[in-house]
C-alpha cells in the first residue's frame, strides 16, 4: 500500500485564504464546519436522562382505549429508550450495559404496541 498524503486543510482553502486576505479578513476564513465538536459532559448528560427518566409517563396509567394519550406515552418512552442508547454510544461505560440492553428491550417491545395501535409520530 502506498503512502498517501492526506491534506491538513479542506480543498480549496489557498483560495479561501487568498480571497479574505484580499477582502481584510486574515486567518479567521480558516474555520470551517469541520472543526472539533465540543466534547460531551458524560456526568451532566446522564445526571439529565436520570432526572427525566424519573419524570416519564407510566403505560400502566395509559389505557389503549385513550389511543391519543396512550400512543404519547409509547413515544415518549421509545424517544427517551433511543437517548439512553445514544448516551451509552457516546459515553460507555460498563456498568451501564445492563441498563442499555432494558431500555433497547423497551423501545423495540414499545414499538410493536405502537404499531399494533396504528400511532402516528407526533414529531
Amino acid at each position: 500500500m502506498a503512502n498517501r498524503r492526506v491534506p491538513r486543510w479542506p480543498p480549496g482553502w489557498h483560495a479561501l485564504l487568498a480571497g479574505a486576505t484580499a477582502h481584510g479578513i486574515g486567518l479567521l476564513a480558516l474555520t470551517w464546519a469541520g472543526a472539533a465538536a465540543p466534547a460531551v459532559d458524560c456526568a451532566a448528560e446522564a445526571a439529565v436522562l436520570v432526572r427525566e427518566e424519573s419524570e416519564l409517563p407510566r403505560l400502566e396509567v395509559a389505557s389503549p382505549a385513550d389511543r391519543p394519550p396512550y400512543c404519547i406515552t409509547l413515544e415518549t418512552i421509545m424517544e427517551f429508550a433511543g437517548r439512553v442508547k445514544a448516551h451509552a454510544a457516546r459515553c460507555p461505560r460498563p456498568d451501564h450495559a445492563l441498563a442499555v440492553a432494558e431500555w433497547d428491550k423497551t423501545r423495540a417491545e414499545y414499538s410493536k404496541l405502537f404499531s399494533q395501535y396504528r400511532c402516528k409520530r407526533t414529531r
